[in-house]
């Protein structure tokens, strides 16, 4: 097999939703290794333990284990503090790990997770924290060099146990030279739903943030994330994100979120959807930077890393809403 065909393979094993494919016996073990590499191995050891039995498969499968105990672990936290948030009426919202799982992938343990994220507005920060210290959690800060109040993402640990890790974000955005075109606060969020913070289209522009914004592609599982994000679009939230886009400021990686999804996974209507955001000259070079090609080389590649330093650089000089 060879390396070509061994990414479209994992791209189709990792597919949460794709039908099952046979997968030849001396792939397996290559194949476990790159769905660790792109942060993917629940969904793919869930498709290949159906198949075949090897050790690696096995270690895999322990693994996991332990990995889906922890996510129930903190859904249980993250209960308290939806109900926290609830009860005082903060503006206040629980993001990404466990909202994915739950939402946007039919098999929640397919979407394991190993912290929590909570976007918060500025009046709910400080009860945030109140309720975290209650919890027994301490907010971590570097003896030197900490860069909380910059990045504008606080790390709350258990002393006893600093697997548990809470994260509170005042912008999704922590790279200041990245904030000065774009943000995605709690405001932001709740824009994008059109005040429903349970509406498809935040937790699709949660997606676009992390991956885009938050990281540079460097794992499959980030466009995982956005397939199955833009799968639970209604048909009317379809029509409206190119304009949603726009009004965030968030044309470019929207547009560049899609084509990639489009390129990696059977999913056409997503091509079609990113061809209705407008782009330009800067859309254009964003794909020729990064395309599917550089996120499956992302691990372990050094042009790979190149080309998406280099996006990051663009998204830094690109007019706000230009794409």
């Amino acid at each position: 097999m060879t390396p070509a065909e061994r990414d479209t393979l994992l791209c189709r094993l990792a597919d949460p939703e794709a039908p099952a494919v046979t997968v030849p016996a001396e792939a397996v073990d290559p194949l476990l290794k790159l769905a660790r590499d792109h942060n993917v191995l629940p969904v793919v050891t869930r498709k290949l333990a159906a198949q075949h039995r090897t050790a690696d498969l096995e270690a895999a499968r322990s693994e996991l284990t332990l990995l889906i105990g922890l996510s129930l672990h903190l859904r249980g936290i993250a209960a308290k503090v939806d109900r926290y948030i609830a009860d005082r009426q903060l503006e206040a919202v629980i993001v990404k790990g466990p909202v994915f799982a739950r939402q946007i992938y039919p098999t929640p343990s397919d979407r394991p997770f190993t912290d929590i994220d909570i976007m918060v507005a500025p009046s709910a920060r400080a009860p945030i924290g109140e309720l975290l210290t209650s919890l027994g959690y301490q907010l971590f800060l570097k003896p030197l060099l900490d860069h909380t109040e910059q990045n504008q993402e606080e790390k709350w640990i258990q002393p006893s146990m600093d697997a548990l890790l809470i994260e509170v974000h005042g912008n999704l955005v922590h790279y200041q030279g990245l904030r000065r075109r774009i943000s995605f606060g709690y405001a932001e969020f709740m824009q994008s739903g059109q005040g429903n913070a349970n509406a498809g289209m935040p937790q699709f522009f949660v997606a676009v943030v992390h991956a885009a914004l938050g990281h540079k592609f460097h794992q499959l599982r980030l466009l995982v994330d956005l397939l199955q994000a833009f799968r639970h679009l209604s048909p009317d939230e379809v029509t409206a994100l190119p304009e949603i886009a726009r009004q965030l400021g968030l044309a470019l990686e929207a547009r560049l979120c899609l084509e990639l999804v489009a390129e990696l996974f059977d999913a056409p209507g997503a091509g079609v959807a990113a061809g209705r955001i407008a782009g330009g000259s800067a859309s254009r070079l964003a794909t020729r930077l990064v395309d599917g090609a550089a996120v499956l080389a992302a691990p372990t590649a050094f042009l790979s890393k190149v080309r998406r330093h280099s996006f990051r650089g663009l998204q830094r000089i690109v007019p706000r809403g230009a794409g």
